[in-house]
């Protein structure tokens, strides 16, 4: 048994609503996390490591390129 974390987001990804809980396994935990979030996205963690999520961290922005026109 090992102590997991449900992570439900709002519209926006951040975080509304965090539960802890008890589960056998990594797959028992995602099936609840499915129950708890009710159709919103939602994050299920082990400890510091997250195990599922249903969209991942978006890309940085790319660099900014300065571009001169030719003289």
């Amino acid at each position: 048994m090992q102590i997991y974390e449900i992570r439900v987001l709002d519209e926006e990804g951040k975080t509304a609503l965090i539960a802890s809980e008890v589960q056998l396994n990594d797959n028992a935990a995602i099936r609840s996390g499915k129950g708890i979030a009710a159709g919103k996205k939602f994050e299920v963690w082990r400890g510091m490591d997250c195990i599922y999520g249903i969209e991942p961290a978006p890309p940085p922005p790319p660099s900014v390129r300065l571009e001169f026109p030719a003289p």
